[in-house]
């Protein structure tokens, strides 16, 4: 069966569907506060709206510059819309910025060099689509490639690499074409050209918008479980956390040990310094202890200057040479901006805990140790040992 796509149609479906897009988006996004990919990926649909619009109604105007004019638009639109949904991601960095500034630059001259010094429409055809491929090639590999990224974001990936192919073998038809091609040429590779087109306006959007509820809940997740000043685990979320990794120690029959920090004299670092000097002082505290942590310890805020430490797999003699390192560390740091230095007192038990590991318990074992070393004469490590029968060590 011969299959023909009516180009003109497609070119009409291009503009109105990027135009009725913003307007979803900005409906979608209306009660939110400004920002930069919302606001470029509205500008990018505009521009293609716009550039589609040129193609199609150029044969009806005289300036023979709206064929540059055209490509240009759309280029930089599908451009800003990739941009957009990096920065969606988190994936626009200072690597990505370089890279398009460089492939945008490289565009620009191909196709103003082929427009203004040898004006064929197959060389035309060939440099646009290899920039595009360019554009989407970037997202595709980062999408699909990245151990960070969401199951969404692989599968944009995957559909950017399939667009990627298209376009590429849309390039290569025009480079070696027999024949004369321009927009409106019917064929194989420019039917699946516009029809990746279209699927990108559709991906594109879609995209956008699921990445931004992504970026939501994420942001919900972390504002739930992350203490707004420190940045570490706040209370609820390090004995959630804390009371998994013991089940699974008491799975493993591999012990833990449970730290808890108190600052010494923290009263007197905000009465003698102040409250902004004292919020220094626990970012310092959280910052100076989250590096000297490995990737399975927790480290959560308690409360006001009390803080708490799993370390899974920690025996006696490693989490109290952990404890010493942190105690030492703190003490030896320095706070940028403020003259002032302060330790902290460290309170320890090891357990192997039972198939109902008692989070609760364990910190009244290890608060009672802390006390002693604040007796003792603070900035100092205790160690507390479980009465028998209660927890096994």
């Amino acid at each position: 069966m011969d299959f023909q796509l009516d180009i003109r149609t497609m070119l009409i479906t291009l503009i109105l569907g990027n135009m009725f897009m913003v307007l979803l988006i900005f409906a979608y996004r209306f009660r939110s506060p400004y920002d930069q990919a919302n606001s470029s990926f509205a500008v990018s649909k505009w521009l293609q709206a716009a550039g589609w619009l040129l193609v199609l109604i150029r044969d009806n105007l005289p300036d023979p510059h709206l064929i540059l004019l055209s490509n240009a638009l759309i280029l930089g639109g599908v451009g800003l819309e990739i941009i957009a949904l990096l920065m969606m991601a988190g994936e626009f960095r200072a690597g990505a910025r370089r890279y398009y500034v460089i492939i945008t630059t490289l565009s620009v001259l191909s196709f103003g060099l082929i427009y203004f010094f040898h004006n064929s429409d197959n060389l035309r055809i060939a440099s646009a689509s290899l920039a595009a491929v360019l554009f989407v090639g970037f997202p595709a590999y980062r999408f699909t490639t990245s151990k960070e990224g969401s199951p969404l974001q692989t599968v944009m990936g995957l559909v950017y690499s399939v667009l990627a192919s298209i376009l590429l073998a849309r390039a290569f038809s025009a480079l070696f074409s027999e024949r004369d091609m321009n927009i409106f040429s019917p064929g194989l590779a420019q039917h699946l050209y516009y029809i990746g087109m279209f699927l990108i306006m559709i991906l594109g959007t879609v995209g956008f918008v699921l990445l931004s509820r992504e970026r939501s809940y994420d942001e919900l997740k972390r504002m739930a479980n992350v203490d707004e000043l420190t940045g570490i685990l706040n209370r609820r979320a390090f004995i959630v956390q804390a009371q998994l990794a013991a089940a699974a120690a008491a799975e493993r029959r591999e012990p833990i040990s449970f730290l808890l920090i108190d600052i010494d004299h923290f009263k007197r670092v905000n009465d003698n310094y102040g409250h902004v000097a004292g919020d220094s002082a626990l970012r310092n505290f959280a910052a100076t202890v989250e590096l000297l942590l490995g990737p399975r310890d927790l480290f959560g805020r308690y409360g006001g200057e009390e803080f708490a430490v799993l370390l899974p797999g920690a025996g006696e003699e490693e989490s109290d040479r952990k404890a010493e390192q942190l105690r030492q560390a703190v003490m030896n740091s320095r706070i940028e901006g403020h003259n002032l230095q302060y330790t902290i007192s460290i309170g320890v038990i090891t357990v192997i805990p039972d198939n109902k590991p008692q989070l609760d318990l364990l910190y009244k074992l290890s608060d009672a140790a802390l006390y002693k070393a604040k007796d003792e004469g603070r900035n100092r490590v205790v160690r507390s040992r479980p009465p028998e029968g209660l927890v096994r060590r």
